[in-house]
């Protein structure tokens, strides 16, 4: 539980539209990425040893540690050996944070933990295991309050994942051929969204290292920027809900149909919603990425995917709140680029680690060593997703639907089952520019073992103006 640090500055960068994965023109690029020598990286930015991120991590909450506990004066965070002691002899609990702070807040902060070890020199896995490391060394020795094992999973899975993708992002805005103001500002706008890295950056003298030699990896990418408005409203009468403005960031890295074989986030599609008024600031925050994967081509150039994929979810509105991360199979499907009309698709079974939706019930239980309960159950799960595209001339037709089931370890007894369909109309007008219309229609079924069960539908309409790039 890191208590809403400063990680609410990372807030964004997004996709999951769809247009922007499947849009026009972009199933026909070829994978145009670069790949750098391991002897030039090794050479330059040479790995350096594992004690120094792990190092890094228990330094940052060290420091954390004590602000929290000597300047905002935060009762969970006056520690001592005894405090210590009763967290390991507790054990493994769940806490009462909201979720914001449970399911936004601790990603975020993982990926600073994953980055300071992804910047060292290590890989994916090597660095989501720094992040698990310094999730458990927080909930354990950092807090007075029983370790959260809701929070060890999102900070460590999820940041991994969202490490990954701002280092992937990081590595598009950094040019270590460039000086002056130019690299000034690249370094802040690379830093912005991924501290962990700007911290070794400076820490090793990479930030005013001038050199030709190109050190990271890339991949081609693409996205979609829309304002516009929407209406949330319970039930199903498109009369209902309120006007809210309102802007989305939908983009992908990577082609998802060009590459033979790929390593974890050489794909990723990552999209944000964000509200103006009536709704939370932060509406949706999707991201998903290939860990492992390869295609096949099939008939005329067509290509059939097989990988498996991790996934993030954060959704909250006046109506519902959804959260979780989950790993699972999936599998793609995409026409020739060279066809008049095309389609691209893909279908996702996963299993969900950690996830929580909102429950009328859950504040009838309270996390004991508190005294407090949440708005929401959590628990483990499974979760199945679909996203497909037509796409021809100026029009472009995308559906999308996603459905969750969250087994409640923590809140009213029971299961939540959960769906989102995402119909979206977009009609080229202008160059890049481009209108869109989009219907959310969500559904809730919740089962208890203690409460009588409900059931919801409530809809979402959305006009919006585009920049594609």
């Amino acid at each position: 539980m890191m208590k809403r640090t400063a990680t609410a500055l990372l807030v964004i960068l997004a996709c999951h539209t769809g247009q922007a994965q499947y849009g026009k023109g972009r199933l026909a690029d070829a994978d145009t990425g670069f790949t750098p020598s391991r002897t030039l990286v090794d050479s330059l930015n040479p790995r350096k040893s594992p004690l120094i991120p792990i190092g890094e991590v228990i330094g940052m909450n060290l420091a954390l540690g004590a602000v929290n506990c000597y300047v905002t004066g935060s009762s969970w965070a006056k520690l001592s050996f005894k405090s210590i002691g009763k967290n390991f002899e507790s054990g493994w609990a769940t806490d009462a944070d909201g979720l914001v702070t449970n399911m936004f807040d601790h990603p975020f902060h993982g990926s600073i933990y994953y980055n300071l070890a992804r910047s060292s020199g290590y890989d994916y896995w090597a660095s989501f295991g720094v992040a698990a490391v310094g999730s458990w060394q927080w909930e354990y020795f950092m807090e007075t309050e029983h370790p959260a094992l809701n929070d060890w999973v999102m900070t460590s899975m999820g940041g991994a994942l969202i490490g990954e993708t701002f280092y992937r992002l990081s590595s598009l805005i950094l040019d270590e051929s460039t000086d002056g103001i130019e690299r000034v500002w690249r370094e802040i706008g690379a830093g912005i969204f991924n501290p962990g890295r700007l911290i070794n950056r400076l820490l090793n003298g990479q930030t005013w290292r001038v050199t030709s030699a190109k050190l990271y990896e890339t991949a081609p990418g693409g996205g979609l920027l829309a304002f516009g408005v929407n209406k949330v409203a319970e039930g199903v009468n498109l009369k209902h809900g309120g006007k809210n403005g309102m802007m989305t960031f939908d983009y992908t890295y990577g082609r998802l149909f060009e590459k033979h074989s790929y390593k974890p986030l050489d794909f990723f599609h990552l999209y944000a919603a964000v509200n103006f008024s009536r709704q939370p600031a932060l509406g949706q925050l999707r991201l998903y990425g290939i860990l492992y994967g390869k295609n096949w081509t099939v008939g005329d150039n067509s290509r059939f995917l097989l990988g498996v994929f991790q996934h993030y979810d954060y959704l909250e509105n006046n109506v519902y709140q959804i959260g979780g991360v989950s790993v699972g199979l999936g599998i793609g499907y995409r026409t020739s680029p060279a066809n008049p009309i095309r389609f691209a698709g893909t279908l996702h079974g996963s299993l969900i680690l950690m996830g929580a939706a909102n429950s009328d019930y859950a504040p009838e239980y309270k996390v004991k060593f508190l005294d407090s309960a949440r708005t929401f159950n959590m628990g483990p799960g499974a979760q199945a997703k679909l996203d497909a595209a037509l796409t021809w001339s100026w029009v472009s037709f995308y559906v999308g639907y996603t459905t969750w089931w969250i087994h409640t370890w923590a809140g009213a007894p029971g299961d939540e089952l959960i769906g989102i369909w995402t119909p979206r109309l977009q009609l080229d007008v202008y160059g890049p520019w481009s209108l869109g219309a989009e219907y959310l229609l969500y559904h809730r079924m919740g089962k208890y073992k203690l409460f009588p069960d409900k059931s919801f539908r409530n809809n979402e309409r959305r006009l919006t103006l585009g920049y594609t790039f």
